[in-house]
């Protein structure tokens, strides 16, 4: 399932506003006006965009009943629970506030907060490169990575006319 074209991502930034500095990203978890959608039961708030691997860090916040579809990443993944319950379809695991999960690139999983699930789901995590969504054949159906998660947060912020520069200063 090879994919042959990619649109024009880029940073957005003019070559030499790029830094490569340390940063810290002040998340506000209680704040729903920073929460920015994925999808209809789930939201992210970006920590950072890694502008050479294409990968990003974010934490989610997935309510009961909430199923990130089927996909794999191209490089590994971490995360650490903040709150609630989650795990993967595929697997026998749940993985409970304090939970620390390495996931090895190249396997499929679909996202699962349970139904039973009495509060949200927080994860912070930490994506190396792209997820490829696949449908219930295996076939490729959608990607994203550290361009689409940044584009996603900067429509969002200009929606919401929060500054973008908090969503920039994450670009590295």
């Amino acid at each position: 399932m090879p994919i042959t074209a990619f649109p024009g991502f880029d940073d957005g930034l003019e070559a030499g506003s790029r830094r490569r500095d340390h940063f810290i990203s002040d998340l506000a978890l209680d704040s729903d006006r920073l929460w920015i959608p994925y999808g209809e039961t789930a939201w992210f708030q970006p920590c950072h965009f890694n502008v050479t691997t294409g990968g990003f860090t974010a934490v989610l916040k997935a309510l009961p009943g909430t199923v990130v579809p089927k996909h794999y990443h191209v490089g590994t993944v971490q995360g650490y629970t903040l709150q609630g319950t989650w795990r993967y379809l595929e697997h026998d695991w749940i993985a409970t506030s304090g939970s620390f999960i390495f996931e090895p690139a190249g396997e499929a999983h679909t996202l699962v907060v349970p139904d039973t699930a009495t509060e949200p789901a927080i994860i912070l995590f930490m994506v190396s490169g792209a997820l490829v969504y696949v449908d219930e054949d295996g076939a490729f159906s959608m990607y994203e990575d550290g361009f689409t998660m940044l584009e996603l947060a900067r429509e969002y912020y200009q929606s919401e006319g929060l500054d973008l520069s908090h969503i920039d200063a994450m670009i590295r």
